[in-house]
């Protein structure tokens, strides 16, 4: 008997007993038939019922199962056909996976959707055009869309121009008669023209918002050249142009928030919303009212600011009340401590090899961060620091430590964001203070040959030390960093960063290197995991969400092949066929 026969019987076995239940002299004879343990009436119906699939749990008390049973957007049974039965009434929709693979939804860990679905409307670039083909761009876009009054697009490669950065009178001589605003790839600076530095009010004499850490890039004069350096150079500014579309931010069927339910994702954790935040959240609020939100999302207060730290605290406190509910939660607050590598102003320990007078700079001096930590962590608030550098990612850890002496009794979940370069003495202290290291598996897979030249060979085999720190015993989560993963949309899905952290090659290709070489590549196993169960950790979520156990809310996604047995360079074209939230489809179909 093939396994596909056994399960077309036992489907066909539970299609007769939903018929058996709604006439009670057959009840105990469908129990005795299915070997049921007790009456079959013991056990309320569910509303839907799904058999025959290949479920990993993420739990290890029962890794595996073939069916589950759903009531209320609970799961309330996780087991074998057979016990599914018992959970079968008059009502109940009974499907048949025939085999598909079922894991708990994916959990976003690190991603900007609010930011995102009020800029939608930008004109998205991509980082692998050159900066001639980006102005031809911007040109055709403006001449489209010519009563718009100012230009705004994402995407481009700051490291194409070196460290210089871009100037303005590439844009100028294309568009010069409003503001063009394009944001680079990681959403840390800006590339403008004159006409945008004229309504910005950035001249020769203006201060730079955070001297050395926030500025404007200028000739020797003063003049400044048009490339604005880390988000205080340019967010404020986009906030006081009203480049935020909060009405668009409010629609549910925006593609920044069906991309992800498209893909599988049940929870997102924005990792902040910049300059945008008053505005964002009320979007987002207003939705969660209107019960019209996609996926579960869990928000922070972001500083960008040492002036933001006296008052974040009470800020969050105040966030928190007004906003919360099943699927919309303040979380944590996030400090966005350092920059990028690509515009060289994410922290080092050692210079830049490119520009070797500087190793950039964070946000909070010591002196800053330290009591604040301490004191956010004695207060019971979660911490989500943007560490980039190996420099950031010290200087945080050192942070954690004192806090977690300060505040033994604490049960709070601290986050390094990003990760992208760690030292050797570094890697077990996320173990030793339970501090949990976020990033995303994407940029495993692309060209760093530019980057090379920006941080030297030594620094190039350092990037990303996924399976390092899953060796030492740390917890590591991922993320998209939507809207600023790559180029390609897809390049945001679990998926495409599941076969990109198992294999560090580009998406699809066996024979492109392997970033840090074989021994650096992360089983498909520990990256589901730190999809689901270990995400739900980060956000304090554990015991709703994050694995198919009975008790929790029934967020699945149902693929289209089995990502654990096909080859590694296929997985990213695997389909979602179903993402369910607390048990409702919201996208996909049922077999």
């Amino acid at each position: 008997m093939t396994k596909t026969t056994t399960r077309r019987m036992t489907t066909a076995t539970l299609l007769r007993t939903k018929a058996a239940l709604s006439c009670p002299r057959l009840l105990s004879v469908c129990a005795l038939a299915l070997g049921w343990v007790g009456c079959a009436s013991s056990a309320a119906p569910a509303d839907l019922v799904l058999t025959g699939g290949n479920i990993y749990t993420v739990a290890e008390a029962m890794p595996s199962a073939s069916a589950v049973a759903i009531r209320a957007g609970e799961l309330v049974y996780v087991g074998d056909d057979e016990g599914a039965a018992r959970f079968v009434g008059p009502s109940t929709q009974v499907v048949d996976l025939e085999g598909r693979l079922v894991l708990p939804g994916f959990i976003d860990t690190h991603a900007h959707p609010v930011q995102a679905a009020g800029l939608a409307y930008a004109l998205r670039l991509s980082s692998e055009v050159s900066p001639d083909d980006v102005v031809l761009q911007v040109e055709a876009y403006a001449a489209r869309y010519p009563d718009r009054t100012f230009i705004l697009g994402f995407g481009f490669d700051e490291t194409a121009f070196g460290p210089d950065g871009p100037r303005r009178e590439l844009l100028d001589a294309v568009v010069s008669d409003r503001p063009v605003i394009l944001v680079d790839e990681g959403g840390h600076s800006a590339w403008v023209n004159t006409a945008a530095l004229d309504a910005f009010g950035i001249d020769a004499t203006t201060p730079d918002p955070i001297p050395g850490a926030h500025f404007y890039q200028r000739d020797p004069d003063g003049t400044p050249t048009g490339w604005l350096v880390e988000s205080q150079a340019f967010f404020p500014h986009l906030a006081a142009l009203g480049a935020f579309d909060a009405g668009a931010a409010a629609r549910s069927n925006n593609l920044a928030y069906t991309l992800f339910s498209s893909v599988g994702v049940t929870t997102v954790y924005d990792a902040g919303m910049s300059s945008f935040e008053a505005q964002a959240l009320e979007a987002v609020a207003q939705m969660d009212r209107e019960g019209l939100l996609r996926f579960r999302l869990v928000v922070s207060h972001q500083i960008q600011h040492p002036n933001q730290v006296p008052g974040a605290i009470a800020r969050f406190q105040e966030m928190r009340e007004l906003y919360g509910s099943d699927r919309l939660r303040v979380g944590m607050i996030k400090i966005h401590n350092d920059g990028t590598t690509e515009a060289r102003t994410a922290a080092y320990l050692e210079p830049y090899t490119d520009v070797p007078g500087s190793s950039g700079a964070v946000l909070l001096e010591p002196a800053i961060l330290d009591p604040f930590v301490v004191a956010a962590d004695g207060a019971g608030i979660d911490i989500h620091i943007h560490a980039i550098g190996d420099r950031t990612v010290r200087e945080a850890l050192d942070a954690i430590a004192l806090a977690r002496a300060a505040n033994p009794g604490a049960d709070t979940r601290h986050t390094l964001a990003h990760v992208e370069q760690i030292t050797d003495a570094d890697v077990p202290r996320f173990a030793e203070l339970d501090v949990t290291a976020q990033t995303t598996p994407y940029w495993c897979s692309v060209d760093y040959t530019g980057q090379e030249l920006v941080i030297g060979p030594e620094r190039m085999q350092r990037l990303y030390r996924i399976q390092d720190l899953l060796e030492a015993g740390a917890r590591v989560t991922f993320g998209s960093d939507f809207p600023a993963t790559g180029s390609d949309l897809l390049s945001m899905s679990p998926l495409w960063n599941i076969e990109a952290g198992a294999t560090r090659q580009a998406i699809g290709d066996p024979d492109a290197p392997i970033l840090g070489g074989v021994a650096a590549r992360t089983s498909v196993a520990d990256l589901v995991r730190g999809y689901t169960l270990d995400a739900a950790y980060q956000l304090h979520m554990e015991d709703e969400v994050g694995s198919i156990e009975v008790g929790k809310r029934a967020d699945l996604v149902v693929l289209g092949g089995n990502i654990f047995e096909m080859p590694l360079h296929e997985i990213h074209q695997t389909s979602v066929d179903v993402t369910m939230l607390d048990g409702v489809l919201v996208t996909g179909a049922l077999p």
